[in-house]
């Protein structure tokens, strides 16, 4: 079983789990998609603190048979939460 994890930092959960729906996944549970050969799901972190702010973590995990299905669901999904600073 192929495995990635990605730590998202103060990301809109549903906005999350859309993206993962984009990729072809289907709802599971509340926070578990399946798609086609691969299944996702948050789990909850705790939250990072940034001197007196608290900002919300969560790590998604991306799991697949085939390596070529996790690379292009890992792939997607880089790039729907990637962020531009400016």
């Amino acid at each position: 079983m192929a495995r990635v994890e990605m730590e998202l930092r103060n990301l809109n959960r549903e906005y999350i789990m859309n993206y993962l729906r984009e990729a072809g996944g289907e709802d599971v549970s509340e926070l578990r998609v399946v798609g086609n050969d691969w299944t996702a799901w948050l789990e909850e972190m705790e939250p990072a603190v940034i001197i007196t702010m608290r900002v919300r973590r969560d790590m998604l995990i991306i799991e697949s048979q085939h390596q070529e299905t996790l690379d292009r669901v890992h792939t997607f999904m880089r790039q729907k939460t990637m962020r531009g600073g400016g």
